[in-house]
């Protein structure tokens, strides 16, 4: 444990430190575009002046892609010399990392200009916040959860860099086949599942159950609800973050991609969103007036999803997914359907929600939750009416011609947005899109072995 040398020790430190005296590491991030970490590991000698005085950190972490580069987005990184800003610890986050090889310690860092101490503009998480407050001003306050698949795999990869399914220590031989909601499934990876309920436990992640999807190796597991939207964004990134840290410490790996195989189904990140008053009854639950409330929620949904597609799949990838099992082409609506984009669970009561169906798993938790309820705020305070609900059967494989097809044309939509930049900014919008194109621009440079059978 660090010797604090002075009386003014963060009560969060000081608590941690207690219980976790063999700490030798602190990791400070912020969550990326991807939602995983894009920080520092510090001695947790430094821990009392992380908490004092902050850390400095680059401007530029919300305009990097996957692989953080950067493309000049917003003129941020390159054009303005890649300044500092100050991340400063976020209450609440200081938490263990069960899974690290070492006692590992990590919380999450607010960021903000060094200079100015105002939030960065480009900030997922301080753009959720601003959205909340317009919302807010029009007495809704969301209640959210999310709910995420992903696959596990083995930790390496094969000779052509394809990923494969976890090699299980029971057999030496892969996970396997496919068997949606198998328990026997569940009961192979027992092991990596219980830590993993365990890091939640650790870190205060609300995760629920785990399943069996339908893909092989593939898994679903839900976030419950919370009254805080932000702290929902929160939630997913953590646990994002730990599902891949306690597969790795299995000799695995985790992967959050939409659709990492050709002929398997694709992840999704499921939200879930119902509205309630301050005093915190669900707004669609009203039996007077809630079946029309949802009705203008999902009507903004639908109209604002050409717009704010770019959010729901960021990249090449996430639009290998649309027209797979589940995965929505259309903006379709319905009760209790999961062929439609927009869901309406059968529950009733409290309980009474929308299940927002298009996002891929690889998109940031906070640009999806925000685009979501800006749409319902859009279609809510304009008394947007959608069409008619998909009642007993297939919403159908036809892509809605209305939709971008390509990440290319999602990234331009959001770039001319005419209703989302007043919630974003056109500022942002147009920094996002320039992101977007650019990643991708840089992913069809290189040359896939595909392109060489063509010829050889």
């Amino acid at each position: 444990m660090p010797a604090d040398t002075s009386a003014s020790r963060h009560p969060e430190v000081a608590t941690y430190l207690a219980a976790h005296p063999d700490t030798r590491f602190i990791e400070a991030f912020t969550p990326d575009l991807t939602g995983y970490g894009f920080g520092k590991r510090l001695p947790i000698e430094e821990i009392d002046s992380l908490y004092r005085s902050g850390m400095g950190f680059s401007a530029a972490p919300y305009v990097l892609d996957a692989r953080h580069d950067g493309y000049g987005s917003g003129g941020i990184g390159w054009d303005d010399g890649d300044p500092d800003a100050k991340g400063v610890p976020i209450s609440g986050t200081l938490k263990p990392m069960p899974w690290a090889a070492v006692p590992t310690a990590q919380v999450m860092l607010d960021i903000s200009y060094a200079v100015s101490g105002e939030p960065l503009w480009t900030d997922p998480r301080h753009l959720l916040r601003t959205i909340l407050a317009r919302l807010a001003a029009d007495g809704l306050h969301p209640t959210v959860a999310c709910e995420y698949e992903f696959f596990l795999t083995d930790g390496t990869r094969e000779a052509d860099g394809r990923i494969r399914p976890p090699i299980l220590k029971r057999t030496g031989r892969p996970l396997g086949p496919p068997t949606n909601l198998s328990v026997l499934t569940l009961e192979e990876v027992a092991l990596w599942s219980a830590k993993a309920d365990d890091a939640a436990r650790a870190q205060n992640v609300p995760m629920g159950s785990i399943i069996a999807e339908m893909g092989v190796g593939q898994f679903e597991t839900n976030l419950h609800h919370t009254p805080d939207a932000v702290l929902a964004g929160d939630h997913a990134v953590l646990l994002k973050r730990l599902i891949r840290g306690t597969a790795r410490a299995e000799g695995w790996d985790a992967t959050f991609m939409a659709k990492p195989y050709e002929d398997e189904a694709g992840s999704g990140l499921h939200v879930h969103v119902s509205l309630c008053d301050a005093d915190g009854r669900n707004l669609f639950a009203d039996p007077e007036t809630g079946e029309q409330l949802i009705r203008h929620a999902i009507a903004g949904m639908q109209r604002l999803m050409p717009e704010s597609l770019a959010f729901f799949a960021p990249n090449h990838n996430s639009f290998r997914r649309f027209g797979g099992l589940f995965a929505p082409v259309n903006r379709k609506w319905g009760e209790d359907n999961r062929t439609v984009a927009l869901r309406i669970p059968t529950d009733k009561g409290a309980g009474r929600r929308i299940e927002h169906r298009v996002a891929g798993a690889d998109a940031n938790p906070y640009l999806v939750l925000a685009a979501i309820l800006a749409s319902a705020h859009y279609g809510i305070t304009r008394k947007l009416e959608p069409d008619a609900p998909v009642v007993g059967k297939h919403a159908g494989f036809t892509r809605d011609p209305g939709l971008p097809g390509d990440v290319f044309e999602a990234a331009r939509r959001l770039a001319r947005a005419s209703v989302l930049k007043e919630y974003f900014s056109k500022r942002y919008l147009e920094t996002y899109a320039h992101l977007v194109h650019g990643q991708h621009e840089d992913f069809l440079s290189a040359l896939s072995p595909r392109e060489y059978d063509l010829f050889f």
